[in-house]
Parts: C-alpha cells; structure tokens; sequence
C-alpha cells in the first residue's frame, strides 16, 4: 500500500478534472448571460442618444494671419500680430471660451428645449416639436423649469409642472397661462403638425438658464488638432438633437472667423479716427488761411511775389513741411503717453507707422506689448485675474510700459531738437521776408502760412487713405474649412454594448466559476481522497433530498440508485471475512453532518433485508440523531440508562417497524461523561453479548475528528467506515485526520463518500433481470 508521502508525490493538476468540476456550474453562464442581457436592454433603451457633430476650422499662423500692409515705404500699416505658436493656442482657448459660446448661443434659440416623452426616455425635437412656447418677458420665468404636455385633443392639453406637483392646468393654443412665477402662451407650428400625430403624444419642455447652457456646451465642445503639428483643427460637440449641434457649431465657427477680423478692424477705425480728429482742426486753419489770402490779393490787387519771394517761399516750404512731420510725431508720441498711462486696452494702440514715425526700438517695444496683451485677453476667457500666468504677464506687461515711457522720453527729447533747427532756420527766413517790401512781406507771410497748413493738410489726407486702404484689405485669420456635419451616434455604442454582453455573460461567470473551483476546499469526489490518503473507498452514496422515506432503504427490494450503493457497500464488507465475518461494523466521521448516522441506518436496514438479524447501536450520546432518520418513538430507554443501571440489555432494544429484522439501540439521554461510560467494561460485555445474539453489529459512533469516543469502540469493530461527505468535508482537516497517528492505526479503516450528485434522472434509475423475456433491462 502507498504511503501518504507517496501520494503527496504523485499530486498533480488534472485539468479534465477541473473542466468536468466547473461543468457543475453550468447554470451560471446562461443566468449571466440573460441577466447581462436584461441589462444592455434596459441601459440602450432608456440612454438617450448622443451624436458627434464636428466643424474643421484653420487657425493662421503670426504670418499668414497679420493683415496686409498698405502704403509706401516705411509707412505702410501693420495688421494685427498675435504671435506665431502663441497666436494658435490663445485662438483656440478664444474658441472655445465662455464669452465666445455665450456670443454663439444668443445668436439661436436655445433658450427652451423641446422633447418627446417616450416609455424609457426623452427624445429632444428641436425644430420638430409642434408647437412654440412664448414667455412673457415682462415676467420672471423660473430657470430650468420642467412642463410636461398631454394633449387631449387637436387644440387642448393639460400642463403640469416637474417640480410643482399641485400646478396642474388644462389650457389651448394662444391662452395665456399665468402663474406668480410666470406667464407663457403655447402657440402651434403649422408645418410641424401634419403626420407628427402629437395629439396621441405627451410632450416636455424645459425653460433654460443661460448661464448652466454656457456651461454645458463648454464642457462638452472638444477642439483636437487634425493631424500634428496642422493648425486646422476638429471642433466637436455631443448632442442629443443632432440638427442643434450642427446650429451651435456653425455659430461658434462663424464667431470664430469674425473675432481676429473684428480686432484688425478696430485697430484700423482707431487710426483713422485719430488722423480725422487732426484733419478737422488743420482744415479749419487752411481754409481761414485761404480767405485771407484771397481778401489780401483783393484788396492790393497783387496776384503773386517777385522771384527772390518765391525763392523764400519754396524755402520756408520745405521746412514747413519738415516741421508738419515732426509735429504730427510728437502729436502721436503725446497719444502713445496718454494711451498707456490711461491703462485703455493696448491691443487697440495705433502702431508708430500709421504717424510715419520709423522707429525700430519702439515699433519692437509696442509690437511686444500687443502680443503681451493679446495672450493676456486669450487667458482671461477662461482664468482670473489671480492666476499665476496672467500676474506674470501682467508684470512683463508693465515692464514693457516703463520702457515704452523711457523710450519715448528720449525720442521726444530728440524731436525738439531737430524742431529747434527747424524753428530757428524758418526764423531766419522770416529776417530774409522783412528786407522785402512791404506788401511783398505781407503776402509772403501770408501764402507762407497758408502752405503750411496746406502741407499738413495733404499728409493726413494721405495717412487717413491708408488706413482706410488698410481696414478694407483686413482678412480674417481663422477660416471654415468644412461646416458642421453629423458624424454619427457614438451613445449609445453598440459594440461597447456587445463587449459588455461578452464580459457579464461569458467572462464574468467564467471567472466567477473560475473562484468557485479553486476556492473550494472542500472533498468533491473519490479522486479527492485518493489525493489525501491511500484508503480504500468502499463505496459511494448518491444525494437525495429528504422527502418522507425515500432518503433511506426501505423493506421492499427496489431499484433506485440509493439502494443499490449500499448493496454495494454490503457487498463491500464481505471481503473483511476474518473471525466472525466482519460482525461488527463502525461508522464514524471527521466532523458532524456528514451523514454517518444517515449511513448507519441504511446500512443497517440493507443488512437486516437479507434475512440477517441486525443490530444498530448509537454511540453517538453527545449530538443523537438516530431518533430523526429511523422514524421510531423512542419510551424513553436508551443506552445511557444501561450504563446507570436503570435498564437491561433487553429493554433498550427497540424494533424497526418497517424492518422487522433491524433492532436500534437509541443513545438515550445525553450524559455528562460519554468518553468515561464508553471506556468502561460494561462497553465490552454489551458488544460480546450482542455479538452472540445478531449476525451483524453496527455501531453509529461520534465523529472522531472532535472527541476520542470512536476511537475508544474501534478495537470491538471488525470494519471501521469513515464517512466523507460531497462538498461538505474539507480536504485539509480529512488530511490533518488521516494523518493522525490514532487514525493510521484503526484497522480495516475505509471510506465512504456520502452526498455525490448525480444527474437528476440517476435518481429514479430502474434496472434489473427480467425472466419472461430472458433478458435484463435499463429504464
């Protein structure tokens, strides 16, 4: 016989084994999977459906957004510069900012949203639904308020509100419907109404907050980049109404294209503005120069002065018309100092080119400035004036007004010199003007001031053509590569619903099967002990539910499954042949519950239908429960009594009714000391005496895994039966047990499997021999 060291060797994984153990389980995968498809059911139908609307968009470059310039040389007009990398990303915070989206959402009619309610779920229609509710704005209307319609004809419906279950009203198209917190008429949609069947329908509409719907198209509008490194990118939005999200994002687009245009704009009325306010003031001055002029030469009748005046004259042009240039600098450098010391918006500055001032220091400096202020704009869309960013920025921002201020300190301080001169040689001229005659003089001062401010009048003649050239030729940056289109439903999404169906009907009860297998340290079957011990396995008992008797042997010889294990086990017990023919049999356990007492009555009663004269004697005094399986009324004798005195031999016997062979000893009352009573010599004498009298002793003892009782009777037993019980007994206290020195020196020692389920048509299995037609038979 193998050692139980051997047998620990020769352990390994059986993996037919575990597949026919996880078949046991089979139930699970068709519970799961009808449950996880319940469930897909229930979620698809009552998701409402969301689909992907999307608007390409290209983002210009510093590049190829700046505008055109306009003009000749050194004083053409700069367009707008946002940056270069910058430019893209504060355009794309722009986009999508809450300024921007509240732009686009009044310029549509988002302010009610109109649904159909339908068993699991509310279909939002939009421009479908068949009628219109019209708010009374000189009302307040309760935000996010939620009607419900029910039509009870062609023209009549019962309104109720959501959140105010006592407003209940039934009213009809064009009625005012009044309440202290608002007042609406519903008013039809003529070309909705036709085959939309809506007086069948029960209908919804709730009254939107502003300020929630910016929120919530901002959380939802997406802006991906197509491809790495494009700055044509993928505006997207998920709508319940597939026809809103393509409104909205034709809005937002179009706001989008318009905004840098709208700023080049602004830049460019700025400038013309301030060249219009210089041109009234200097026309002014040449007109009334002209009416003197004229009344001069009127009343002197002199047309013109000698050639030497003309001399002067173009002289003193020359220098008027220098002095026109550096007045209209220092006109714009005065500007510049009372623009930046107002703290106005610097992305409006009038650029130094527009004056005709060439500069590169300052044009660099007021360049840096706009782009500061442009991303500083771009990050207040969505920050506050506390985030770091922005205090950074608006300490460059400051920095670069200080050197702009210095800047023009120096450049103003320069000016007037080179004014000084100019003075100074006109003044000279002016002593040139004196040696002339008099009414030469006259004249001559006269045309001089007149051609002054005629010179300055044709300068900004021309700067206000080029800014207005410069304003005409403006482009947007941004442009609409593709309009909104649908791009399909993406909830809810089939195939996540398939995936899902596949894990909580397949994978889920696979590995919750999975669990239950490897978990399970309980004895499942015979191949379970063999693993623990070298025993011999005498027999195995199929499970049957305890319904009246047939969970036991009966007197009539039948064919059920039940009573043929233990015929087997008889039979079984013949090869204990040794003395007395194996007289005397044990029964006992590991633990309580595995159905020894179960064992022994039947065991007992298969004995007895063979015409033996059967003895079941119950050892068990600290939990009995042969009273339970055996049917019979006890009088109150049982074994305790013998070992008081109280009663005899002969007197504790009992009778089974249905096996007039079977005599049962009951254990009787529980005593305090059952080891003590057992270990006793009265014990012996009992079993020698009913030895004689019964051709088969059967001794229903305690389980030997929790006290010393069995162990006490197995020197009286010719064969010692371990019951195992299916699912029931676990495989580390069996091993523990059997490898207890006490159990390895029972003689005889087997085991036998209680429990084992069988398929339910095993239960009834009828078979036999039959003599009329020669044969046997299987049914």
């Amino acid at each position: 016989m193998k050692s139980y060291e051997e047998v620990d060797q020769e352990r390994n994984i059986d993996i037919k084994k575990l597949f026919f153990r996880a078949l046991n389980y089979w139930y699970l995968w068709p519970i799961f999977l009808g449950v996880a498809l319940i469930i897909a059911y229930i979620s698809w139908e009552t998701t409402p459906p969301m689909h992907r609307v999307s608007a390409r968009i290209m983002i210009s470059d510093a590049q190829e957004g700046s505008a055109p310039r306009v003009g000749m040389g050194q004083n053409m007009l700069p367009g707008i510069s946002l940056g270069n990398q910058s430019h893209i990303e504060n355009q794309a915070i722009i986009l999508r900012s809450r300024r921007q989206i509240e732009r686009a959402l009044r310029q549509l009619d988002f302010g009610i949203s109109y649904y159909e309610v339908g068993r699991f779920r509310k279909q939002e229609i939009y421009r479908s639904s068949p009628f219109r509710v019209l708010i009374d704005s000189s009302e307040v209307s309760p935000p996010n308020a939620t009607f419900n319609i029910e039509f009870k004809s062609l023209d009549r419906f019962v309104l109720t509100m959501e959140n105010d279950k006592s407003f209940s009203k039934e009213a009809g198209f064009y009625e005012r419907i009044t309440h202290p917190r608002f007042s609406f008429s519903v008013l039809p949609i003529e070309e909705n109404m036709p085959g939309s069947n809506y007086e069948n329908k029960t209908y919804s509409f709730t009254i939107n907050n502003i300020n929630q719907l910016i929120g919530h198209y901002q959380a939802n509008t997406r802006l991906e980049p197509v491809h790495y490194g494009s700055t044509i990118v993928d505006l997207s939005i998920l709508e319940n109404n597939p026809q809103k999200g393509v409104d909205f994002l034709n809005a937002l687009s179009s706001i989008a294209v318009n905004y840098t245009l709208e700023r080049k704009n602004q830049v460019a009325l700025n400038t013309i503005q301030f060249i219009e306010s210089q041109l009234e003031g200097v026309a002014d001055s040449l007109s009334a120069a002209e009416n003197v002029l004229e009344n001069f030469r009127s009343r002197h009748e002199i047309m013109d002065v000698s050639h030497q005046g003309q001399m002067i004259i173009t002289r003193s042009r020359e220098l008027e018309d220098q002095r026109s240039a550096i007045m209209a600098k220092l006109d714009y450098y005065s500007y510049l100092v009372d623009y930046i010391d107002s703290n106005r918006d610097v992305n409006e500055i009038i650029a130094p080119s527009s004056a005709g001032i060439d500069d590169p220091m300052l044009s660099q400096l007021i360049r840096q400035l706009s782009d500061m202020s442009a991303e500083r704009s771009a990050m207040m869309f969505n920050a506050t004036s506390e985030n770091p960013n922005i205090t950074r920025i608006n300490a460059s921002i400051e920095n670069l007004k200080s050197n702009i201020q210095e800047t023009i300190k120096s450049v103003v301080a320069t000016t007037n010199l080179t004014l000084e001169d100019i003075n100074r040689r006109l003044y000279n001229l002016s002593t040139q003007i004196r040696m002339l005659p008099r009414t030469e003089q006259r004249l001559l001062n006269i045309e001089r001031s007149r051609q002054m401010n005629n010179e300055t009048y044709t300068f900004l003649l021309n700067r206000l053509t080029e800014a207005q050239l410069a304003k005409a030729s403006n482009q947007a940056d941004n442009e609409i590569i593709e309009e909104a289109m649908i791009r399909g439903m993406v909830q809810p999404n089939s195939k996540q619903y398939m995936i899902m169906i596949l894990l909580g009907g397949l994978l889920l009860p696979t590995v919750v099967v999975f669990l239950l297998v490897f978990t399970n340290d309980k004895v499942l079957e015979a191949e379970d002990i063999k693993d623990i011990s070298p025993l011999p396995i005498i027999g195995e008992i199929p499970f049957n539910k305890p319904q009246k008797k047939k969970n036991m042997v009966t007197e009539k010889p039948d064919n059920t499954l039940l009573s043929e294990s233990f015929r087997s086990i008889r039979t079984s017990l013949g090869y204990y042949k040794h003395k007395n023919f194996g007289k005397t049999i044990l029964i006992t356990s590991i633990l309580p519950g595995e159905g020894k007492s179960f064992c022994a009555i039947n065991l007992a009663r298969s004995f007895a239908m063979l015409d033996k004269k059967t003895l079941l004697i119950e050892f068990d005094m600290r939990r009995p429960s042969l009273t339970k399986h055996s049917g019979i009324s006890v009088n109150g004798n049982g074994l305790s009594k013998f070992y008081t005195g109280d009663a005899t031999t002969e007197e504790i016997i009992h009778t089974d009714t249905n096996t007039p062979n079977l005599h049962i000893i009951f254990s009787g009352q529980i005593p305090p000391n059952p080891s003590e009573l057992i270990a006793s010599d009265s014990t012996k004498g009992l079993l020698e005496k009913y030895q004689e009298q019964y051709d088969v002793v059967i001794l229903d003892t305690p389980p030997l895994g929790l006290v010393a009782d069995a162990h006490l009777l197995t020197e009286y037993a010719d064969a010692n039966i371990l019951v195992v019980r299916h699912n029931s007994t676990p495989k580390p206290v069996l091993k523990i047990n059997l490898r207890d020195e006490k159990v390895k020196n029972i003689p005889h020692l087997s085991v036998l499997m209680n429990g084992i389920p069988f398929q339910k048509k095993e239960y009834s299995y009828k078979y036999g021999y039959n003599v009329t037609n020669n044969k046997y038979f299987a049914n």
